[in-house]
């Protein structure tokens, strides 16, 4: 698969960081970052052992203009993507009564309408060459409901829903749409919390410990591959059981 490359927004750190690393063993990856230049830079060192050819571009999910700039360039570059795996994505917790709306706007700029922005560019490239996988990184939280998450669990939820209507509109071009809802995930934006907070989340997922971002990755890596050739419109839950 070192003809194609696959597209991974947000993919400096934790589960999108992962994700290229285990892609980059089979294909080509370009990722973008936003501000954490220092571990994108780190990313690149660790991909150059692998087969895959790794990039890293700075771009702005949620301004569709440097979007479409940037996935222009691409396209010109490297032809059109094989996949995209719409990582990218903040949670901004608040209680509803006292979300802000700059906060509320936000995270569905980033969590939702950056899917919008890179897909309006892409995907006509992707239909012309009538074959790729498109994955959102959804969340448990899109199906069980979360204090303080109203504004991730929305835009979360709302992925699932254009992830399954997309399948059912791309399919006859060969373009499988899939969504992954991680879990409890051992990642930057849980190591912040206290030692006692861990602890209880812990006690809620029957497996008894949190999912490594490579869990996921691999999860990636199939929905993307010949395994899942016949997969798309899916909802695969990856939570060690928190769910169930």
């Amino acid at each position: 698969m070192l003809d194609k490359w696959i597209l991974v927004t947000g993919g400096s750190r934790g589960i999108g960081r992962a994700t290229v690393l285990e892609l980059a063993k089979e294909w080509n990856v370009v990722f973008t970052w936003q501000s954490a230049e220092q571990q994108s830079q780190s990313l690149l060192a660790l991909c150059e052992s692998l087969p895959g050819q790794v990039e890293g571009i700075r771009c702005d999910g949620r301004n569709e203009a440097t979007v479409n700039d940037t996935a222009s360039q691409l396209i010109q570059r490297l032809g059109a993507p094989y996949g995209i795996i719409h990582n990218a994505g903040v949670t901004l917790d608040a209680l509803h009564m006292f979300q802000t709306s700059d906060n509320w706007r936000q995270v569905m700029d980033t969590n939702l309408n950056a899917v919008f922005n890179w897909n309006k560019p892409l995907l006509p490239a992707m239909i012309a060459q009538r074959e790729g996988a498109i994955v959102m990184m959804s969340s448990v939280s899109g199906i069980k409901g979360n204090i303080g998450q109203t504004a991730y669990s929305a835009s979360k939820a709302a992925m699932i829903g254009l992830s399954r209507s997309l399948a059912v509109e791309l399919g006859r071009f060969g373009i499988r749409v899939n969504s992954l809802l991680p879990g409890f995930i051992d990642s930057e934006m849980l190591q912040s919390l206290p030692k006692e907070k861990m602890t209880a989340i812990r006690s809620l997922i029957p497996m008894r410990r949190l999912g490594q971002p490579e869990d996921i990755a691999n999860a990636v890596s199939w929905l993307v591959g010949e395994g899942a050739r016949y997969m798309t419109g899916q909802t695969i839950v990856i939570d060690g059981g928190l769910t169930a």
